[in-house]
């Protein structure tokens, strides 16, 4: 069972947590985080880029010059493809890129980077993170107490706190997540994991589900 520190923003230890082997101490399946971080990304992308056919494209309803007679090329429309303002042939068209994942092996997917994380003594807890008012000084201080300061840090809390979230406003490459918007991305993406004690049990509880 992964026994890990419980520290206060001083940095100092207050305790520790046990996680279940089951959840933050399996073997990390690469090729389940390779689809889940790949099934995030697609679903953000939008794919609402499209062109318009020669039946959707307005005009060209009158024949631009007799089928005989000119010497020309026939044609039977100025909305064919090879006109300047025609439609387009075999172009993009708007389309859903995302797809839903078993539950099951989007849990799999959490417990592998976890997993891994802890394995890399990339995760830290914290007893709590809040302050009495916004500022980016206290931030930084909280950071370099936790030895997480300087790197990419995502710190995780387990409650909308619009204080903490404008303290860390300004950090560059740290950011702060609710665990209602946990993702594999950013778990994979940063270097440091900071969660909260609250976070990282609720964390479990969402895992034992």
């Amino acid at each position: 069972v992964p026994k890990l520190k419980v520290l206060d923003m001083a940095g100092k230890e207050v305790g520790d947590i046990s996680l279940k082997d089951d959840y933050f101490g399996i073997a990390p399946r690469k090729d389940l985080i390779t689809e889940a971080v790949l099934n995030e990304l697609n679903n953000e992308r939008r794919g609402t880029v499209k062109v318009k056919t020669r039946g959707e494209v307005s005009g060209g309803g009158k024949k631009p010059w007799n089928q005989k007679g000119t010497g020309r090329a026939r044609q039977g429309s100025t909305r064919s493809i090879q006109w300047r303002h025609g439609g387009v042939a075999h172009g993009p068209k708007q389309r859903k890129f995302g797809y839903t994942m078993p539950e099951k092996v989007k849990k799999i997917a959490y417990c592998s980077i976890m997993s891994e994380k802890i394995k890399e003594n990339a995760l830290i807890i914290v007893s709590e993170m809040t302050y009495s008012k916004p500022k980016t000084k206290d931030a930084v201080s909280t950071l370099k107490n936790l030895k997480a300061f300087g790197l990419k840090t995502l710190v995780v809390s387990d409650k909308k706190d619009d204080v903490l979230k404008k303290s860390m406003a300004n950090l560059d490459g740290s950011k702060l997540i609710y665990l209602t918007n946990i993702n594999c991305h950013d778990l994979l993406n940063y270097e440091r994991l900071v969660f909260t004690k609250d976070a990282i049990l609720n964390l479990e509880k969402q895992l034992e589900k």
